[in-house]
């Protein structure tokens, strides 16, 4: 009979054993996440016989152990064996006392005391009937199958969409030089390698995957399990396939000839976003990269993120099975009491079925969390300081602008020059908004031009020489001053050796814009300064660098002051080109900078200067200071116009002056489209155009269209420098260079520079060369999941029939367990017979006559 047929006693020990053994088999699965949760120190603690890992390893065997012991106690008290039962349920309780961590041994204490009761109430009359426990559905026809191509699906989709910036912005930058597939593997990565606990969006996915894979199989807690199980090792799978591809076709003259980042890209959200993000604080902590124990904890810590990431689809696969097996559960109750037409409907749902739900449904719920934010004040006068703002102009006619100020002292605002800043050499918060002339900064940072390039959003850079044992708490100690002064939270994104120093980079919290940086910057600087003719608004759509900290920052020779030791602060700001050809020009530094105040000099700094430095052979027009005290006053020499604000505080400051500029021709390089699938054919155009009315010579164009590390990846036709010469052009003269750029992987693009050199003869006779640089263009090349895949799947032939293996080998099993199902015969039904009597006294034999026979007739006597 069925064992919802046995007797109540029967049947509670029966939920007692159930309830024992899932707990049980809940404690293994939480001491195994909790050693894989731990496994970078778990694993070091182990070897060392702690007592902590020691006992995590003990509990997690012993809740294995415990549960396995005690599986067919349920079993045996349904098939009436109550001696077995209780016999094994002893052992089980020992076991769970000793090794289990107590609460299975309390847990089976109980159940050893149900079944006594049972065999208490035992009597010898009862029936010898065998109860069997309820079969678990086996979910949908090919449930598994479907669970898995669609938490599979949804798994890659969301990769490719979801990107995390950091990772997104190294695919982009390197797909296009490694291949398609480098793109697969960095998808793949972010999947199985990202810790889920410190990426919630990664949690969700692979909690929402599993559940979804788990729903659709239904049936057993193992089939949910299984198709977690499966997704993952899926996903590992094209990870380990797309490294083949990449390996197979690398060629290791491309990565030392790589081609810039994008525009935007940061190696800020790089090396802090996921598994950099775990892997780089390693790296900074050890000694040197290579050493053993840097490599053991690199790879704990990637077996960690993976386990993790498997228990979270094998779990939520699991609470996937609970949910449907309640599901089903109040539905075939319902359906019951519908076609029974029981009235009382919300006191007949099953608590079983609303125990199920109720456990599947609090796996989901999201912590809250809340975030903080922190006000910006103006900073008190400083002590005595230099500060100068310098306009230059290039030979196009373009100006650009710098304000320099040395020797500040910003005590009051915690940053303070401690013994922390001995073996300093640097310490700088730097803002980079897509400036690309590093050259002049680089050289007066001190720092290389190639590493201010790879930022993009701001960071903290700390540069130090000695030992990094020591200077490692010196440099987090000066993070921490920046952090109190600038109110922004800093974390340490990685270190690297440079020169026998260590350069260290810090970065603020990710919704920190630049705009809102500048403005913090600004607010450290004295109130009664130059910065206050800065307005971090005007300059968002421009492109400038901004730095504020411990730097050897040049003046200008005119200052006449020797650098100290101090903290110092840089902003240089490109403007786009104003002026062209010769002809009498106005500059105005309140139209240029768009300030409303006046330049008005501080009178607790040394000095504040403003000048504009022109082209050589420029002429003046401006009124000259030719009497005491000269301000302003035009150095010949260096071709600057000067003016000392702390002397006469003036409106603005104004240049009227003279000099042959470039005519109007522009160059531009474009491609159209300029993104699009994997594969779409672009138009790159050279247009020159002359927008003056005067005419150049000897006009030679020239585009190398794109760095040689796209060459296996950018098929460009017709291929090869492209060039164009042109004696004479005209006014409004047009002429074009033109080809075709085909992507055959995803990324961006960043196409070469075309330049164009000409010669114009000025009004007075002299022929000037000029050069002019086009920007550089960008290609955007998507794909989307199943592009990515299919070219995994055909580019590494046989080897990626190794992941066809469930896709065919489900359906085929699935579908013989139904036919072998279907081919059995029915069960003959359980008889119920009764029990012979027992202790009934035999039947006493009649008396019969001699005449008479046993039949009751009369027999003849002789």
């Amino acid at each position: 009979m069925a064992l919802k047929d046995a007797p109540v006693a029967i049947r509670r020990a029966a939920t007692v054993a159930q309830i024992s053994n899932s707990f049980t088999r809940g404690l293994g699965i939480l001491f195994t996440t909790l050693i894989i949760a731990t496994l970078p120190t778990w694993v070091p603690g182990l070897l060392a016989y702690q007592t902590i890992p020691v006992a995590l390893l003990v509990l997690a065997i012993g809740s294995v152990i415990v549960s396995r012991k005690g599986s067919r106690i349920r079993e045996e008290i349904a098939e009436r064996q109550f001696k077995k039962a209780r016999s094994s349920t002893f052992t089980t309780a020992i076991l769970g006392f000793i090794i289990g961590g107590v609460l299975p041994g309390i847990l089976y204490l109980y159940l050893y005391t149900r079944i006594g009761d049972v065999m208490v109430k035992r009597t010898p009359d009862d029936p010898k009937t065998v109860y069997l426990l309820p079969r678990p559905s086996e979910g949908i026809f090919l449930g598994r199958y479907f669970g898995w191509t669609a938490a599979y699906l949804l798994v890659l989709y969301i990769g490719y969409t979801q990107l995390s910036p950091g990772l997104r912005e190294v695919s982009d930058w390197l797909s296009p030089v490694l291949g398609v597939h480098f793109n697969t593997m960095i998808v793949a990565l972010f999947l199985v390698f990202t810790n889920p606990l410190t990426y919630p969006p990664l949690l969700y996915l692979w909690s929402f995957a599993g559940f979804l894979g788990g729903l659709i199989a239904g049936g057993k807690i193992r089939r949910g399990f299984l198709v977690g199980m499966t997704v993952f090792l899926s996903t590992l799978g094209a990870l380990g396939l797309a490294a083949l591809a990449i390996y197979q076709t690398i060629n290791l003259s491309a990565l030392s000839n790589l081609p810039p980042p994008p525009p935007g890209f940061s190696i800020i959200s790089a090396t802090t976003g996921p598994v950099a993000g775990d892997i780089i604080p390693i790296l900074i902590q050890g000694s040197t990269p290579t050493s053993q124990m840097v490599i053991q904890d690199i790879v704990l810590t990637m077996m960690r993120n993976a386990g993790l990431v498997f228990a979270v689809a094998t779990i939520s696969g699991r609470a996937a099975s609970l949910f449907w097996q309640g599901d089903v559960f109040i539905l075939k109750t319902l359906w019951r009491m519908i076609k029974t037409k029981t009235p009382t409907l919300p006191q007949n749902i099953p608590k079983k079925g609303i125990l199920l739900l109720a456990l599947a449904i609090l796996l989901f719920v999201p912590s809250p969390h809340t975030t903080q934010s922190s006000a910006i004040s103006q900073a008190p006068p400083s002590m005595p300081y230099q500060q100068n703002l310098a306009i230059g102009l290039d030979m196009l006619g373009a100006p650009g602008a710098s304000l320099r100020m040395t020797n500040l002292d910003l005590s009051s605002r915690g940053l303070v020059l401690d013994n922390n800043y001995v073996g300093n050499n640097l310490s700088l918060f730097i803002i980079n908004n897509n400036y690309t002339r590093f050259l002049g900064v680089s050289s007066s940072l001190g720092i290389p031009s190639f590493i201010l390039g790879l930022f993009s959003q701001p960071a903290l850079i700390t540069l130090y020489t000695g030992d990094p044992a020591t200077t490692r708490g010196e440099s987090d100690n000066v993070a921490a001053q920046f952090s109190q002064a600038l109110g922004v939270t800093f974390t340490k994104a990685f270190a690297l050796p440079y020169g026998g120093s260590t350069i260290t980079i810090y970065a603020p919290n990710p919704e920190l814009t630049n705009n809102d940086a500048l403005t913090r910057v600004l607010g450290l600087l004295p109130s009664s300064s130059f910065s206050t003719l800065i307005a971090p608004a005007s300059l968002q759509n421009l492109q400038y660098f901004a730095a504020l900290g411990l730097a050897t920052i040049s003046l200008p020779p005119l200052l006449n002051t020797t650098p100290t030791r101090a903290f110092d602060f840089l902003l240089n700001t490109q403007f786009p080109r104003e002026f062209y050809k010769a002809g009498q020009h106005n500059l105005s530094l309140k139209t240029l900078l768009g300030f409303q105040t006046g330049i008005v000099g501080d009178t607790n700094s040394n000095a504040s200067i403003v000048s504009i430095s022109f082209q050589r052979g420029t002429v003046l027009y401006s009124p000259l200071g030719l009497t005491p005290p000269y301000n302003p006053l035009y150095d010949n020499l260096t071709s600057t116009y000067i003016y000392n604000a702390t002397i006469t505080p003036r409106a603005d400051f104004a240049a009227n002056f003279t000099y042959p500029f470039a005519p109007n021709i522009t160059v531009q390089k474009s491609a159209s489209p300029s993104s699009g699938l994997l594969g779409t054919n672009h138009d790159v155009v050279v247009v020159v155009q002359n927008l003056d009315n005067v005419t150049v010579t000897n006009l030679n164009v020239t585009d190398d269209q794109a760095p040689s590390a796209y060459q296996k990846t950018l098929q460009i036709s017709p291929s090869g420098v492209q060039t164009a010469q042109f004696a004479s052009f005209a006014p409004g003269q047009t002429q074009f260079l033109s080809y075709t750029a085909t992507t055959e992987s995803s990324g961006i693009y960043v196409l070469s520079s075309a330049t164009a050199d000409f010669v114009w003869q000025a009004p007075n006779g002299t022929q000037m060369r000029y050069t002019i640089n086009t920007n550089v263009p960008l290609l955007s090349s998507s794909s989307g999941p199943w592009t990515q895949f299919t070219r995994t799947f055909t580019d590494l032939q046989p080897y990626s029939y190794l992941l066809l293996l469930p896709l065919l080998i489900t359906p085929i099993v699935e579908t013989l367990k139904l036919v072998s199902r279907h081919r059995k015969k029915r069960p003959e039904p359980w008889v119920n017979t009764p029990a012979e009597p027992q202790n009934v006294p035999p039947p006493v034999p009649a008396l019969i006559r001699p005449d008479q026979s046993t039949d009751g007739t009369s027999s003849a006597n002789p």
